[in-house]
């Protein structure tokens, strides 16, 4: 029994420190996630989306346009990302607009949630260690998941591996999935072209998800190592999908939708580029 019990104190204090080391280096991934955030002011980028919607079976049955959005400069030095073409054809909304106002039309658009977030769970331990860095399990914190803002109660009910740049801490890889209900949300969608469907609209990213983002550092011309920046250089998500929506809204337009869709897809890939730099720096698919 002694010995058992020894065995049972060793396994917890691993475990422990498991859990202790597995904190320490969330902190440092969040830590130099919100470092380069202020690096962002030296650099552009293009995001372009694609969305599908797959049957069942997980068959294609409907492509939704394609939308490209670029990074936008505001009067106070931030960012947004702004519709600068549809792949229909359609005119962007507010395209010959000043930077401030192109953002204030993009203010009620949201990314399916908040990677800093994310990085400042308190629930984490270790994760098998894989080629090229450590790697952390971040798992859902209940009582973040009672917060009152949104953007942490997603956050909070997501289950994610992390896998982190040796160098840097920086994660270079997020994979996770929604285990909780904390994404859930329902409301009318903000529109820019067209009327609005007067149904609530149910957002996709909710339990059942899962995602997948890539981040790359993108060197400074002048090898300035302070305005290097990672970019998220590709996303791929793969969301449930009610099969009554009668539309999908997307970038303040509602597309309709085909009734034998069960599963939401999409990919996002985007290319970056340093002011000053005389070439684009390209990722993921051409365009």
């Amino acid at each position: 029994m002694k010995l058992c019990s020894l065995l049972a104190l060793a396994a917890f204090s691993c475990a422990a420190a498991d859990d202790h080391s597995a904190l320490g280096l969330l902190a440092k991934a969040s830590a130099a996630f919100d470092a380069n955030q202020a690096r962002e002011i030296h650099w552009n980028w293009t995001a372009v989306e694609k969305r599908s919607l797959l049957n069942h079976s997980g068959a294609m049955v409907q492509t939704f346009p394609t939308v490209t959005a670029e990074s936008v400069l505001r009067a106070n030095g931030n960012r947004c990302n702004a519709v600068v073409a549809w792949s229909d054809g359609l005119k962007p909304y507010k395209a010959s607009a000043s930077a401030d106002e192109r953002c204030r039309a993009m203010d009620d658009f949201r990314p399916p949630f908040e990677v800093r977030e994310l990085l400042r769970g308190s629930q984490a331990k270790m994760a098998p260690v894989s080629e090229g860095g450590a790697a952390i399990l971040i798992q859902p914190d209940k009582a973040r998941q009672k917060s009152d803002d949104p953007s942490i109660r997603c956050a909070a009910s997501i289950e994610a591996t992390v896998r982190l740049d040796p160098a840097t801490s920086f994660p270079r890889s997020i994979e996770g999935k929604v285990v909780a209900d904390g994404c859930e949300q329902r409301g009318s969608a903000p529109m820019q072209y067209g009327q609005a469907s007067s149904k609530l609209m149910r957002s996709a990213f909710r339990k059942g998800a899962s995602f997948r983002m890539t981040f790359q550092l993108q060197k400074d011309k002048f090898a300035n190592q302070a305005n290097s920046f990672w970019i998220c250089v590709s996303q791929h998500y793969t969301m449930p999908w009610d099969s009554e929506n009668e539309v999908l809204a997307y970038w303040g337009r509602q597309v309709p939708a085909n009734p034998a869709g069960r599963q939401l897809v999409k990919d996002i890939s985007t290319r970056a580029r340093e002011f000053g730099a005389d070439s684009a720096v390209s990722f993921g698919d051409d365009h």
